[in-house]
């Protein structure tokens, strides 16, 4: 969605989405139509001069290889990444709402500075990326926090949109607030990703705690009402996170609630986050909040690391190629780690160049050990196919 706010900008002709996720064959996105990839001979066929445009930031390597055994060969497609340097992440809210057992929220004693983004700061932190970055056609605004919490939501999406930039924001969309909602999607983010994990209380409760499943289904209906009142060309996707309690019934309800209101839904196997909590399972180190959470994902970590081994060959995009500042101006080594000195690689984004930061991403110790035990591919959930089989095989208690 970036690229095409860019290639308006360039008079550059955009034909089609092609996405091999299925919440968004047939999909309209931004009024560009999505295709699966089996379509991509005959969109070729009827356009001689087509370039494929690769414009993803974490999976280039695994559609290459899909490309390449569709017969296509380097000529027929370009690497966004040749362009754009890095894709950047700010986080503009330092907490969240809810404490989910997935998420770094919920550690048990984990002690961690909160707080937002000034709306200044964050003016000159793309101020700074725009400096140093020939290509900026996307920014997400969020990695660990609650981006809805922050009163100049709106604002700072506006700002991006005026620098000629498209604005993606997530949430879980448990929020009391009716005005802040109305006021985002008025701004038109050309992206929202509602997070959940289930439809009914006694479900959504266990893996969105804190959080009020019957607030969030009403706010849907009001994200639509929004879009609909102000024409928001926004595209909703659903990131339902599956657990072996929710993916029979609940999932079916919450399909049924998506495809009333026209938004997509993207199942996505839970993983346990963040990357430390791995770390420490791959080292040996027990802990009961891991172990317990182990007991409903319907792929564990060490299942994971398995079905993805062939994998491990493949580069980490989430150090190489994205950048991802902290609402406090930090900035981590990656987006999936949470706190601690060891995964830090500036203290402050403003004062540090972008060559100094990828400098001490290249030797920070966190990174090797991480690909020693494969965990960038388990991470990405490479080999779909394998995650479904191990899911398939388990039972569910979502009847």
């Amino acid at each position: 969605m970036g690229f095409l706010r860019f290639s308006k900008a360039n008079d550059l002709n955009v034909v089609s989405f092609v996405d091999s996720d299925p919440a968004f064959d047939q999909k309209m996105v931004n009024g560009i139509s999505v295709q699966n990839p089996d379509a991509l001979r005959d969109i070729k066929g009827s356009a001689p001069n087509l370039v494929i445009v690769i414009a993803v930031s974490i999976k280039e390597e695994e559609i290459i290889k899909s490309l390449k055994e569709m017969m296509f060969s380097s000529e027929d497609f370009v690497l966004y990444s040749d362009y754009c340097e890095s894709f950047y992440t700010i986080d503009v809210v330092g907490t969240c709402n809810l404490v989910c057992p997935s998420c770094a929220h919920s550690i048990n004693g984990e002690k961690y500075p909160r707080g937002m983004m000034s709306f200044e700061n964050f003016t000159r932190v793309l101020d700074k990326i725009k400096r140093e970055s020939e290509v900026v056609t996307h920014v997400s605004l969020y990695s660990w926090g609650e981006p809805f919490l922050h009163p100049k939501l709106p604002e700072i999406i506006k700002h991006l949109h005026d620098n000629g930039i498209a604005a993606a924001v997530s949430s879980n969309l448990s929020i009391k607030s009716a005005d802040q909602i109305r006021h985002v999607i008025q701004a038109s983010p050309e992206y929202l990703k509602i997070s959940l994990s289930g439809y009914y209380p006694d479900v959504y409760n266990k893996t969105h705690t804190g959080g009020d499943i019957n607030l969030v289904k009403s706010n849907m209906y009001r994200v639509r009402h929004y879009i609909d009142k102000f024409g928001a060309d926004t595209l909703v996707d659903v990131n339902y996170h599956l657990y072996n309690n929710n993916n029979q019934k609940n999932l079916q309800k919450m399909k049924a609630l998506c495809d009333e209101l026209g938004f997509s839904l993207s199942a996505t196997y839970s993983l346990v986050m963040p990357l430390e909590r791995c770390l420490d399972h791959c080292d040996g180190i027990k802990d009961p909040q891991t172990e317990s959470l182990s007991e409903i994902l319907l792929v564990n970590i060490d299942e994971g690391l398995e079905v993805t081994k062939d994998y491990r060959s493949y580069t980490c995009p989430f150090k190489d190629n994205q950048m991802n500042i902290s609402w406090d101006l930090k900035v981590p080594v990656c987006c999936l780690v949470f706190n601690g000195e060891r995964t830090i690689v500036a203290d402050n984004y403003l004062d540090a160049s972008f060559v100094e930061i990828n400098k001490k991403k290249n030797t920070a110790e966190i990174c090797n050990k991480c690909m020693d035990y494969g965990l960038p591919a388990y991470n990405m959930g490479f080999n779909q196919k394998g995650w479904k089989a191990i899911a398939s095989s388990k039972p569910s208690s979502d009847t």
